[in-house]
């Protein structure tokens, strides 16, 4: 028989949570209407009342969840990548980048966040608080682990000493984001990941020159 303790409380591990406990069904609802108005109608043009009357939840039940519009819609698009694991660490750089493309390519193609990056994209080019969030929150902490990967590469010796790792990942994710963003990528077949990080891998590899080959000299020079 267990013995109270000496406060009369019961412990932490079996003491009842204060409150209702969260609808999950709730939150789903007001995180998919969130992402589907930003979707549709851009940062500035969507609103809580929106997002409420969307989800069939009073505008209090969004709030008690997410005090902000900029929250909100940050918690709808990082829920997008709530699993996905961006780059694996298998000992072999060029394995690992396409791993990660592929899941990119995954993400930008098959989940609605993909449909929100060119709303994301004008937040970004244009500084605005809410993109500048995106940017920070989301974004770079993601570009962070295409640059770890590419670090491991050059600590094992597989890339360049001097290689500019700001500008390999550029390379990387330059192509895909232009893809998706001329529509262009789900028609880019699925050997896609592949392709891309090899033809980069050419530019990044320990072989490749880092000066351009001088011409041999003729006869006359």
């Amino acid at each position: 028989m267990s013995q109270a303790t000496g406060t009369g409380t019961q412990p932490e591990s079996v003491r009842r949570p204060r409150g209702r406990p969260r609808d999950v069904r709730a939150d789903r609802a007001i995180l998919d209407a969130a992402l589907d108005l930003f979707i549709e109608d851009g940062f500035e043009g969507m609103s809580i009342e929106d997002v409420a009357e969307r989800a069939g939840v009073a505008r209090a039940t969004v709030y008690r969840r997410w005090p902000s519009k900029q929250e909100l819609v940050l918690a709808a698009i990082e829920d997008c990548f709530e699993d996905v694991v961006l780059v694996p660490d298998s000992g072999d750089v060029q394995a690992d980048l396409i791993a990660g493309v592929r899941q990119a390519r995954h993400f930008l193609t098959e989940t609605k966040a993909g449909d929100a990056l060119p709303r994301m994209v004008r937040e970004v080019a244009a500084g605005t608080p809410f993109g500048l969030a995106y940017l920070n929150r989301v974004m770079r902490p993601r570009f962070g682990l295409l640059v770890e990967a590419l670090a491991r590469g050059q600590q094992r010796g597989e890339l360049r000493d001097d290689l500019d790792l700001e500008l390999a990942l550029a390379a990387i994710v330059g192509p895909m984001m232009f893809l998706r963003l001329t529509q262009r990528l789900p028609q880019m077949g699925p050997d896609l990941p592949e392709r891309l990080v090899q033809q980069a891998f050419r530019g990044l590899g320990r072989d490749t020159p880092t000066q351009p080959r001088s011409r041999p000299r003729t006869a006359s020079s």
